[in-house]
Formats: C-alpha cells, sequence, structure tokens
C-alpha cells in the first residue's frame, strides 16, 4: 500500500509542524512526503494523487492538519475508489476528531498497513452558484459562519493557537458578531414539504455532531446512516442567542422552541439575500442571485483508515 502524508504545517498556528515532527521521528515505514503553501494545495495535492494512482488497489493519504485541511483533502480525493483517508489532528477546533477516528500515534499508523481496516462514512454535497462542495463535519448559513470567518481570519486566533488556546478565539468571535449580524428569512424544502422562517439566526446541515470547536449541535447524526440533520435557529433575541449558544456544549439548545431540528436524506435552502456560508468551517460566499443551495448525502462514500486498538 501507498502511503502518503499531507502536511499542513500551519494549522492551528504552528501546531501541524509540531506534531509532524513528533511522528516522523518515530515512522518506520515507508512513505511520501507533500507540504501544502497556500489554500486549496491539499485538494491540488491529493487530486494529483488519486488520479496517478487509479490502477493501484489501495492508497492511504493522511492529513496533517485541521478541519480546513480534511476538508480539502475529502474533496480532492474522497470520492476516488482506491483512496483511504487518514487523520492527524493538528488544528485549533478538531470537531472532524470528535465525530470521526484518527491516528494518535505512529504505531497506530503502522498496524493500519498492516491490517488495512477502514470504515465507510457519508459525505454531504452542496449545489451553489454553479459550483458543488464535499462536506464531511457540516455546512452552514448565517451567523455561524459569520463567527467563523472572523475567526479564521483573527489575529486574537493565532495568538491564542500559540499558548494553546486557540478553541476560546471563536467563543470571543460568537459575542462580537451579535451586534454585526442581520438575521434572514428561510425557506426549507425536504421530503415533499416547504417550511418557512423568518429572522433566521443561522442553519446548519450536519453530517456529525460536532462544529466550532466541540459544540455538540446535532446530537443524532451519525456518519453512516445516509441521512443529513438541520438544525435552524430563528426568532429569538441577540442575548438568548448567546444563552443557547453556550447550552450547545452540552446539547441542551435542543429544549429551545427557537431551535428547530429535523432529517433527510435531500433538502433545499432558499435564502432571501446574499449570505455567508461556510463547509467544515471553510468559509463560502453566496451572492445575490445564488441564494439557494441543494443538498444531498452520499451514503457510505468514502473510506477512512482505521486504528486498531492492539
Amino acid at each position: 500500500m501507498q502511503l502518503h502524508f499531507i502536511v499542513n504545517a500551519f494549522a492551528g498556528g504552528g501546531k501541524g509542524k509540531e506534531v509532524w515532527q513528533r511522528f516522523e521521528k518515530q515512522l518506520t515505514v515507508p512513505y511520501e512526503l507533500h507540504f501544502t503553501s497556500y489554500s486549496g494545495h491539499t485538494s491540488e495535492i491529493a487530486r494529483k494523487l488519486a488520479q496517478a494512482t487509479m490502477d493501484q488497489e489501495s492508497v492511504c493519504l493522511i492529513a496533517v492538519g485541521g478541519d480546513g485541511t480534511i476538508h480539502e483533502l475529502v474533496n480532492g480525493a474522497g470520492m476516488y475508489e482506491q483512496i483511504i483517508i487518514g487523520v492527524i489532528a493538528a488544528g485549533s477546533g478538531n470537531d472532524f476528531a470528535r465525530g470521526y477516528e484518527i491516528f494518535e500515534s505512529p504505531e497506530q499508523i503502522e498496524r493500519f498497513i498492516e491490517t488495512r481496516d477502514v470504515t465507510a462514512h457519508d459525505y454531504g454535497v452542496a449545489h451553489f452558484n454553479e459550483h458543488t462542495k464535499i462536506f464531511v463535519n457540516n455546512f452552514g448559513i448565517g451567523f455561524d459562519a459569520l463567527v467563523g470567518k472572523l475567526t479564521n481570519e483573527s489575529q486574537l486566533k493565532k495568538w491564542l493557537n500559540r499558548i494553546k488556546l486557540g478553541k476560546i478565539s471563536y467563543a470571543f468571535f460568537v459575542i462580537y458578531a451579535l451586534f454585526t449580524f442581520k438575521p434572514f428569512q428561510l425557506r426549507v424544502l425536504h421530503n415533499g414539504h416547504e417550511k418557512r422562517f423568518k429572522d433566521v439566526w443561522f442553519v446548519t446541515v450536519s453530517n456529525q455532531k460536532f462544529f466550532g470547536g466541540g459544540m455538540n449541535l446535532s446530537p443524532t447524526s451519525d456518519t453512516s446512516d445516509g441521512i443529513l440533520e438541520v438544525t435552524v435557529v430563528s426568532e429569538l433575541s441577540k442575548w438568548k442567542l448567546l444563552f443557547v449558544f453556550m447550552t450547545v456544549y452540552f446539547a441542551r439548545h435542543t429544549k429551545f422552541k427557537e431551535v428547530h431540528q429535523f432529517s433527510s436524506n435531500g433538502v433545499t435552502l432558499k435564502s432571501d439575500a446574499a449570505i455567508l456560508g461556510h463547509a467544515d468551517g471553510e468559509t463560502q460566499v453566496l451572492p445575490h442571485g445564488h441564494n439557494t443551495i441543494e443538498f444531498v448525502v452520499k451514503e457510505k462514500a468514502w473510506k477512512l483508515a482505521k486504528k486498531s486498538k492492539y
């Protein structure tokens, strides 16, 4: 089996480099190493490797980075039959690591090369503005996308990452965004029905439970059930929204009447204005005239390396 590591050295404010160096010292199996240099580079590397190895039975690509790096890897190569994806978490939020199996030691990687055990998982597909995006965690529009954009672009996050407190930056920008975000109107079409919501703060389509650095937004999500969960938060004051966000860590937000959740294998969202979105935390701009997003789920469409317990 070919083994490739794709390392985002800048993930988690430099954590990617530190984590890789720790693994590198102990690995004894053959591998090829690729470092990323810019946004989108992981997808480019992964796609080239996948296309060049289509005659192989199995090829393992292991991402060393955060949720954005993993998002790019799956978008670049997840749909290729021979590709097995592995992950070493090295970001600040690491929501993927909460919902999926990851490698925590070089010994687990070497054991996997022997066993070649994998698990199959779903991914969501979002179609918008003549683009298609695959997501393994969630796709959101509205307030949470704004918070993610502010967080990812801030110097505060980079500084907090250096002292191992990067998760706090998300909470800080939740409060900051309360005073700049304007709620929007939304139509949700699924299972032949339409639901209308007004004064929407955000809507998130989830493939797994966690977002925002550990918030248990979608407690019933299962990454292998062929179903996406939709969460809509609407018609509440900014201060109550802040309180709701605090309860999400403990999955208590579902008790609020302003939080609406339902499941579907396909859903369409239509907003009344240009809105900001994100796929697995990576910002997506949805301009005027392209405010319709169609979602479908591809059941057990990609393979994840399984670590051995022995």
